[in-house]
């Protein structure tokens, strides 16, 4: 076999191939034939089969090993947490032996301290809830006003708005009659200028003069009435625009008012929220503090119940709601005890 491996290899080290030759896979071919050969042999090796089976023998007794010692792991954590609970039962039933007095003693200590710290978080939540009770009223309160505010405003702004539509009307009517004054004015100096120029014309009769200077009256006097209708009007338009400005004047001064009342109930709502906030966040802090201190008593507790649970069990203390205990207690030290000798035994 190992000559027809060489002649394998020598022929890979060989000139090429000629394209025209024998196809690339018979190479992999042959090589597939020569590792089913070296199987076959190995096969037929007794020795080799042996360490084989000891080698797989072995794994699987380690593996073996593995899964029994994470199952003695599980049975022993469920008697910690048997031994646990035994004590915590025989604290509640008030059980205990001349060895756990001192442990009981501790336990006690820490029950006192553990209730004082459950009183000081009960507190705490209930400041913590009249609190925010009282922020979430004053938050109402504040809104409310604001809203309500807004209402008596809304009505203010339209007024004032309306206001302002009369003033500016009142502005173009006015800047209408000051023009038709200006030219009412020109006309009727055109007119007294052309019946002083009557007067004073030589090329008219005296009858033509006397006719185009009663036209002329007539025209000036026509003009007056006219001037002086619009210099009333023109009084009456400044007066309009006047109460117009000053009903303005006294809408933007109410829409002021409200405005700071908005900004004053603003600055009390934040005022409130930042002290109801502060009151909120010292009463949680306390009672974080009140539940770590629960929670290390807790931890400080656990030992204590396990070496209570580990006396009672070993004198069996009789009584009904710890004899189940016992029976799981038992069942759990025969599991552990055929664990292990399974683990010797491998």
């Amino acid at each position: 076999m190992s000559n027809i491996l060489i002649n394998i290899f020598m022929l890979q080290q060989g000139s090429p191939i000629p394209r025209e030759g024998l196809p690339y896979w018979t190479l992999w071919f042959l090589l597939c034939i020569i590792a089913l050969l070296t199987f076959f042999i190995f096969l037929r090796d007794k020795s080799m089969r042996q360490r084989l089976n000891l080698f797989f023998s072995r794994a699987k007794r380690r593996l073996i090993k593995i899964r029994l010692q994470a199952r003695l792991k599980r049975e022993n954590r469920k008697k910690e947490e048997l031994l646990r609970e035994l004590g915590q039962n025989a604290r509640k039933e008030n059980v205990s032996v001349e060895k756990s007095e001192k442990i009981v003693k501790e336990l006690k200590s820490l029950e006192a301290k553990e209730s004082t710290s459950q009183k000081d978080l009960e507190d705490a939540e209930m400041k913590i809830d009249n609190l925010e009770n009282q922020f979430s009223a004053l938050l109402k309160k504040h809104e409310d006003q604001i809203q309500k505010t807004e209402e008596e405003i809304k009505p203010i702004r339209d007024k004032m708005a309306e206001a302002k539509e009369k003033e500016k009307l009142a502005e173009l009517s006015l800047i209408q009659q000051q023009k038709d004054m200006e030219y009412a004015e020109k006309i009727l100096e055109s007119e007294e200028k052309a019946a002083k120029e009557i007067k004073a014309s030589a090329k008219l009769s005296a009858e033509e003069k006397k006719a185009r200077t009663k036209e002329s009256t007539e025209n000036i006097k026509n003009l007056e009435k006219k001037r002086e209708k619009t210099r009333s009007e023109l009084h009456a338009l400044r007066e309009k625009k006047s109460a117009a400005e000053k009903e303005i004047e006294k809408f933007q001064k109410k829409i002021i008012d409200c405005e700071n009342k908005i900004k004053k109930i603003e600055k009390e709502k934040k005022e409130h929220t930042r002290s109801s906030q502060k009151g909120i966040k010292e009463w949680k802090r306390s009672k974080e503090k009140s539940q770590k201190k629960i929670k290390d008593i807790e931890r400080y507790k656990e030992p204590l119940f396990d070496g209570l649970g580990k006396i009672i069990d070993e004198h069996r203390v009789e009584n009904k709601k710890l004899s189940p205990f016992y029976s799981q207690i038992d069942r759990t030290n025969r599991r552990i005890k055929e664990v292990k000798e399974n683990i010797k035994n491998l």
